[in-house]
């Protein structure tokens, strides 16, 4: 569950890594999204639900295949900008997803050497606006020392309307706070009026220093710095809208603590560069995972 002042989203997700003892993965997940932002003069309600599998098709590379639908009920008042009116209305969506990764890790969970590359594509198999999604994603880990193990991590996502169909604004990318921190969580981007829409694509860049034995080991917890830079960029639907793209940059430290509630994370950071528009934060706290 994820909840600010304008929006809540919750996630309810199961995963069998064994189906049937096939040595195949079977997923799947409901998902509902709430935005009330009476300031912008819209709310908007998303509701999802998805099943997927993967499986080794060959040695450290794995397959993905999955489907799932969508509703999106955009409404707007008069209050809205021109650009935001023409995407209202109630969406409907059923579309597929593949995926590949070649997995070299020393192991999945706080690894110290190898890479993971992967690629992933969304297809609609019935849309009302179709759209191509693209994502490629890369991280590589090297032991640096005994005492600190390095990671370089890159992330790109691009999403595109078909023939003479825009993106949908609950279909826009942005980046999360994991891979551009110091900055608010859909904060980042192209602005229309005086909200932040998320753009047709999002990267960005991270470069991390772990210490993990800098702390006991008993204490279940890791610490180390960053230095990430991202970019969140492209509105199709309305040419006049400052895509804003510009580089957004910051540094800092982050602590990981396995705690008896779950996984916690403290982010404690500094912005390098930013766009006049950003709206940032020096510190966030989250338990569990983030979507």
């Amino acid at each position: 569950m994820d909840l600010d002042e304008e929006s809540l989203t919750g996630v309810v997700s199961f995963n069998d890594p064994n189906y049937d003892r096939l040595g195949n993965s079977l997923n799947y997940y409901v998902r509902s999204e709430g935005n009330d932002k009476p300031d912008q003069g819209y709310e908007n309600t998303v509701v999802a639900a998805g099943i997927g599998t993967s499986f080794e098709q060959y040695k450290d590379l794995r397959t993905s295949l999955g489907t799932s639908f969508t509703y999106d009920d955009l409404r707007t008042d008069s209050t809205a900008t021109a650009s935001l009116k023409k995407q209202s209305g109630e969406f409907t969506e059923l579309a597929a997803n593949y995926g590949f990764s070649y997995d070299k890790r020393d192991r999945s969970f706080m690894p110290t050497s190898g890479y993971i590359s992967s690629f992933s594509q969304t297809l609609p198999l019935y849309a009302d606006r179709n759209f191509i999604n693209n994502t490629i994603t890369h991280s590589t880990y090297k032991t640096i020392t005994e005492d600190v193990v390095g990671a370089g991590k890159f992330f790109f996502s691009a999403i595109n309307g078909l023939g003479s169909d825009e993106v949908r604004l609950s279909k826009r990318r942005n980046l999360s706070t994991q891979r551009l921190r110091g900055f608010e969580r859909n904060k980042v981007g192209p602005l229309d009026g005086t909200d932040h829409v998320g753009g047709n694509y999002a990267a960005s860049l991270n470069f991390e220093a772990n210490l993990p034995n800098l702390l006991p080991e008993n204490t279940n917890a890791d610490i180390g710095g960053f230095l990430d830079f991202g970019n969140v960029w492209g509105v199709d639907y309305d040419s006049s809208i400052d895509d804003s793209n510009e580089l957004r940059s910051s540094a800092g430290l982050a602590l990981n603590w396995m705690s008896p509630l779950g996984p916690m994370s403290f982010v404690l950071s500094q912005n390098i560069s930013k766009a006049d528009t950003d709206k940032t934060e020096s510190f966030r706290f989250n338990l569990g995972t983030t979507f």
